[in-house]
């Protein structure tokens, strides 16, 4: 646990210094902005699950695979190696604070949307496994790049496999159909928290989502366990 609180610490400060709180408070700002421009001729809930679940993709997977790159970048990877430490603990450092981060956006965004008229429980779940779960998807696919651009080479279709599910959004099938992709269940979950639906399907999108975090994780830390040499 020492070891754990020194690295979050370590990380609040790099953040800090890198300006990514107040980058992540601006985007949030401009995600409420837009969502009043387009209140008069959109669905409101739709609109509000959409801006809500951009946050933990922004915030888990593109942060992630950045400050990877620029750990490997800077050669900080060897450093952390020769700590005595475990080195998963420096993946999980970061998924924790982006998680956070990400969960406190995504209240204040909802706050200043919709005041108090949805479910916590439902957000907190729904916006914290989906950014824990793309934390480690933005971890894996910073492994397997080179560069900045070979990653946002690799990010483009990802993020375009990711949106499939958002097609449920739009009355395109049920949600429960796209459980194969791994932003579903989180997608699901922030729905049920401004439209309720049947507590049975948020228990599957729950479980599909603690599935693809166990899955993801693993391999994270197969693949990203191989760098720290």
């Amino acid at each position: 646990m020492n070891d754990l609180r020194h690295l979050l610490k370590l990380d609040l400060m790099l953040l800090h210094r890198n300006n990514m709180f107040v980058l992540a408070l601006v985007v949030s700002v401009i995600y409420v902005g837009v969502f009043y421009l387009l209140a008069p001729i959109v669905n409101l809930d739709l609109l509000v699950v959409i801006l809500i679940f951009n946050d933990p993709v922004i915030t888990g997977f593109l942060f992630a695979g950045v400050l990877w790159l620029f750990d490997k970048n800077q050669n900080t990877l060897q450093a952390v190696a020769v700590l005595p430490i475990r080195t998963e603990l420096y993946l999980w450092s970061k998924a924790l604070i982006l998680t956070s981060l990400a969960v406190a956006i995504s209240f204040i965004m909802a706050i200043a949307i919709r005041g108090l008229h949805f479910d916590g429980v439902r957000l907190l779940l729904g916006v914290g496994g989906a950014t824990l779960l793309f934390a480690g998807l933005g971890f894996l696919l910073g492994a397997r790049s080179l560069t900045f651009n070979q990653f946002l080479m690799y990010a483009i279709p990802f993020l375009v496999v990711m949106g499939v599910p958002f097609l449920a959004l739009f009355d395109i099938g049920d949600m429960l159909w796209y459980q194969v992709f791994p932003s579903a269940g989180g997608l699901g979950l922030i729905k049920s928290a401004f439209v309720p639906g049947p507590l049975w399907k948020d228990g599957i999108y729950l479980l599909q989502l603690l599935a693809w975090n166990w899955l993801v994780w693993r391999y994270a830390r197969r693949l990203t366990l191989t760098h720290f040499v």
